[in-house]
This record gives C-alpha cells, structure tokens and sequence, in this order.
C-alpha cells in the first residue's frame, strides 16, 4: 500500500514539474506586413546604423550575432507584449516565423562590441540579439573520511572530497531601437541588457 502511495505522489510531482515548464506563446494580432516589411530591408537605402552592444554596462566582448527588423505596426505590438510579458514568465511574446524572416543578421566584433548595418532606407528600426556565456566552474563533493587507530582508540583523520568541473550558462537579452531620418544618414544606437 505504501509502494502505490509512494508511486502515485512521484507521477503526480513529475507531471506537476513537467507542466510548469509549458510556455504560452502570444503572437501580435495585428496582421504581418510582408510587402512593407521587405521595403525597408531590401538593400536600396543609402543610410546605415553604427551601434555598441553592452552587457552590464561593459562593450560586449564576444562574438555574437545581432538582428535587425524594420519597426512596423506589427513588430511594435511584438515590443509591447514582450514588455508586459517579461522573458522568463509562462507567457512570452513571440512573432511569427515568416516574420522572423524578415531581418538583417550581422555579428558584433568581440573586440569592443561594435557592429553596422548597411543600404538602409529612412525609418524606425528595432535590433536585438541573444548572448550565451558559458563559464566553466569547480566545486567538490564529499567522498569519506580517513580514519585509524592509535594505541585502542579510533581517531577519524580529515574529511575527504572529489573536485569536478561543470558548466554554467547564462543568457542574456540585448535590445534597442533607433531611426534614420534622412537618406545617408549614419546613426548611431546603444543595445543592452
């Protein structure tokens, strides 16, 4: 009787542990543009954007690569949902992956967190990218203990460990806008964290 308890309450904490997993994706209602959005990418503008990418306030100092997407009705209800749903609740803010499609991927120098975007025409435009640092850290767990005797008596010595190595990710969400006013303006954007 104790065994099927036992096993009942482990299947109910499984299942329960599962489904706090499940993410509740929320998409823009407002319909994807594919003829305006591929206006502002399609490489005949003449501006371009300079931008610095910051983690913690410090020039990224990683490889990685950054996204730029044309800042349309449908991209900017994509931003007011990402801000009423935060990145790490049940429910996220996500677009669609033909909408997806519809950027300009460059890479940050990992020497002082720089990166460009080229033939831009006139317009608001979001970037974003997503960075993953992975940190090798050690740690020790306990294995025994060294013990003997001495003259009848039992004496235990020092505690022994094991060291092992493991690793840590953490990721991290950059993100900006910025415009271009005229033709052949260069401007110029921060994205952080």
């Amino acid at each position: 009787m104790k065994i099927k308890i036992l096993t009942t309450l482990l299947v109910i904490l499984a299942n329960s542990s599962f489904a706090q997993k499940d993410i509740e994706y929320v998409y823009p209602k407002a319909e994807f543009n594919k003829t305006e959005t591929a206006k502002f990418i399609d490489n005949s503008g003449t501006g371009s954007i300079k931008g610095t990418a910051m983690l913690k306030g410090k020039h990224v100092g990683y490889f990685m690569q950054v996204s730029l997407f044309p800042l349309t009705e449908y991209y900017s209800e994509y931003l007011e949902l990402e801000k009423q749903f935060g990145t790490k609740g049940k429910k996220r803010a996500s677009i669609s992956p033909e909408a997806l499609s519809y950027r300009i991927i460059t890479k940050v120098d990992g020497n002082d967190g720089t990166f460009e975007f080229a033939n831009l025409k006139p317009g608001n435009y979001y970037i974003e990218g997503y960075l993953k640092i992975v940190k090798e850290k050690k740690s020790a767990y306990y294995v025994g203990q060294d013990s003997y005797t001495f003259e009848g008596s039992y004496i235990a010595g020092p505690p022994i460990f094991q060291e092992f190595s493991y690793n840590k990710i953490n990721d991290y969400y950059i993100s900006g806008t910025t415009e271009i006013v005229n033709d052949g303006e260069v401007a110029t954007t921060i994205i952080k964290n």
